[in-house]
């Protein structure tokens, strides 16, 4: 069953028990797994149902939109549940939902069951975390419109979806946005046309276990318009990602940044770009790395003035070259 089909499956599911009136599990269909769904008039759940004896290497929390704790089911058995306590947030829940039970439903022995089950839902704790302001924020929409833009060039170069997806670890909270093999890059985007890029911590541009490493700088004019939304961005490339299995690992990963279509009408910002510019990052490049910090300084965040980088920049075919070639 393919993922949509999976989500459109589990919420058909949820209000059939809901209908029912009472706090009911249903077991899923086909599933190796003991992989049940729960719901009542309140809540919707999904949960993994083990053995009383098992032990669960698993953080137990209440977030706002989500609860995941450790449930007995029967004299014999307990559950691993999640359960979403915000109706606000169920159309990206049925989406999390969906990915733990099509990764965990395969799983015949109990070890691997709980161990995917665990891992799926620790990779999502981030989404979990999130306040009730469920929409980006300014900073995010610029940084994530550019990371997008640059997927989407890649895309245009035919480079294949699947090197180009897996390479998006921006996505999952990682120092580099972009990882191919022993290439780093970093995309840095701004609405504000001044060059100043703020660098997070000093691990992002730190070139070490990197051949190389570079910084891709979009600026973009910000204004309120029709075209060039966030929105707009993302439906773009997923007409460049139809047909392929790669689509539904580009949307979790869209989850993942905090983006849901569900807020797609606050979104109304237009972006037209106005600069973009690729900076290799060596020894010349202005930046503070764990080679460089002073001793006791543990982290740091910073800023960078590009307009004195020039000496640092490479041609646009140069760094897509770079890529091909690995």
């Amino acid at each position: 069953m393919k993922k949509n089909e999976l989500i459109k499956h589990i919420e058909l599911i949820w209000e059939n028990l809901k209908d029912e009136g009472v706090s009911t599990m249903m077991k899923m269909d086909e599933s190796k797994a003991p992989i049940y769904l729960r719901a009542n008039d309140q809540t919707v759940s999904f949960l993994l149902a083990v053995s009383m004896e098992r032990e669960l290497d698993i953080k137990q929390k209440k977030y706002y939109n989500v609860n995941i704790a450790v449930e007995k089911l029967s004299s014999e058995t307990k559950g691993i549940v999640v359960t979403l306590l915000n109706q606000r947030f169920l159309d990206t829940f049925s989406k999390i939902a969906a990915d733990v039970i099509s990764a965990t439903m395969p799983m015949e022995a109990e070890s691997e069951a709980v161990s995917i089950f665990t891992l799926k839902i620790n990779s999502w704790r981030n989404i979990f975390s999130r306040g009730p302001v469920q929409t980006l924020s300014t900073e995010e929409q610029v940084g994530l419109y550019g990371e997008l833009e640059f997927i989407k060039t890649l895309l245009n170069e035919n480079f294949p979806t699947s090197e180009v997806i897996d390479a998006w670890k921006g996505a999952d909270a990682e120092d580099k946005d972009f990882q191919f093999q022993n290439i780093g890059i970093e995309v840095k985007s701004s609405h504000k046309q001044d060059k100043l890029v703020k660098i997070s911590n000093i691990r992002q541009l730190d070139d070490a276990g990197y051949a190389e490493l570079y910084l891709y700088y979009y600026s973009f004019a910000k204004s309120n318009g029709e075209t060039n939304t966030l929105p707009m961005q993302i439906d773009e490339i997923r007409s460049l990602l139809v047909g392929s299995p790669y689509l539904e690992e580009f949307e979790s990963k869209l989850l993942n940044v905090g983006y849901n279509d569900s807020d797609k009408d606050s979104y109304k910002a237009s972006y037209a770009m106005t600069y973009e510019e690729a900076y290799k990052i060596e020894d010349k490049f202005p930046k503070i790395t764990s080679i460089n910090v002073m001793q006791g300084v543990l982290d740091a965040s910073y800023v960078v003035d590009l307009n004195i980088c020039d000496d640092s920049v490479v041609t646009y075919n140069d760094l897509i070259q770079k890529i091909k070639l690995i």
